[in-house]
């Protein structure tokens, strides 16, 4: 027999609108009420009923809001989502994206836009910066739920965060720079920019590792490109003018194809040791060349496929992530292994 809300609630005491908020979590439920209420539910076995649910969201439809960054991985992210998409539109999901270049002000105004929209919730790739975490917690009071992805701003109220370790990412690359010089050379490190995590991260965890475990390796100089492909083709090209003895370079970003041309242009594959990120088809082909020796992937498509289940389910199911930080991978390649699937 089938459990009702209304079953629930004379069994409580309660009014079924109270069942409704447990069951929801909403406000305006004592602990204890709520605590009784939810023993009951599990006790009966009570489960929504899915498909009821699924029929009313295909006349209000629950629309997610992505905002991405113009970058690299763009395109494997939004393969995600769209993936997890396929799986749920039926159940009345509509994702609507809003792409931003890497600045702070531009990123800000594409959140804005949307607190006025009827967006149930944001999937969104977050520069690091006060002014984001501040739009970001107005979506979140305005009862929009946030998920961050790929880069992270943990200062902020978000959901949760799907996406690598990337501390742990930047002391793999360590100690790959480290074996791979065997403690003894200069190395270059390119980042994206100071207010992206994943990228400042990476970095700085790579320069712990070196100045704590490869006292013999000085690292020379640190490039931000701001993720735009000129500036890391002419900053290396620049870089490799004027340090004839580079031994390594370590890339926390996109823009890996452009070093890499800058690199072979200047004839300097056999010198300068190179690990990078991610896994997209010029940077496996740079593996093959031998231009690349590491590169370190992220599983960018599961991110976006990941971060839209745990955002849909959370939004219609009312089921909480299962952690803070939804880690993905951290997979290293080399050309003994660059095509395995």
């Amino acid at each position: 027999m089938k459990v009702t809300l209304k079953q629930i609630a004379e069994i409580a005491g309660v009014h079924r609108a109270t069942v409704d908020k447990v069951l929801h979590d909403r406000d305006g439920v004592s602990d204890e009420v709520r605590k009784k209420v939810k023993k009951i539910i599990n006790e009966l076995g009570y489960r929504p009923n899915i498909i009821g649910k699924a029929l009313a969201c295909q006349n209000k439809p629950l629309v997610i809001a992505v905002v991405l960054l113009k970058v690299d991985a763009l395109e494997e992210i939004k393969a995600g989502i769209e993936e997890a998409y396929g799986e749920l539109k039926n159940f009345g999901l509509e994702i609507e994206y809003y792409l931003t270049n890497n600045f702070a002000a531009e990123q800000v105004n594409a959140i804005n836009l949307l607190k006025d929209k009827k967006i149930a919730g944001v999937i969104i790739s977050p520069l690091n910066d006060v002014s984001i975490k501040n739009a970001i917690n107005e979506l979140i009071d305005k009862g929009i739920a946030v998920v961050t992805i790929n880069s992270d701003i943990p200062e902020s109220q978000r959901l949760c965060f799907v996406g690598q370790d990337m501390m742990m990412a930047g002391r793999v690359a360590g100690k790959l720079m480290g074996e791979i010089l065997n403690g003894e050379g200069k190395v270059a490190v390119i980042t994206g920019s100071h207010n992206l995590l994943c990228s400042s991260e990476r970095k700085n965890a790579f320069e712990t590792v070196i100045t704590d475990s490869y006292p013999g390796i000085e690292i020379i100089e640190t490039i931000e490109t701001y993720e735009q492909r000129i500036v890391a083709f002419q900053k290396t090209l620049s870089l490799l003018e004027t340090v004839n003895d580079l031994n390594g370079i370590y890339i926390t970003c996109g823009s890996v194809n452009e070093v890499g041309k800058a690199v072979r242009l200047m004839n300097k594959t056999k010198e300068i040791k190179i690990i990078s990120f991610d896994l997209y088809p010029e940077i496996v082909e740079l593996v093959k060349e031998g231009v690349i020796n590491f590169t370190i992937g992220q599983d960018l498509f599961g991110q976006g496929y990941k971060s839209t289940k745990v955002l849909f389910e959370y939004l219609f199911f009312n089921k909480s992530p299962e952690a803070e930080h939804i880690k993905t991978a951290i997979d290293i390649r080399l050309k003994e292994n660059i095509d395995l699937a």
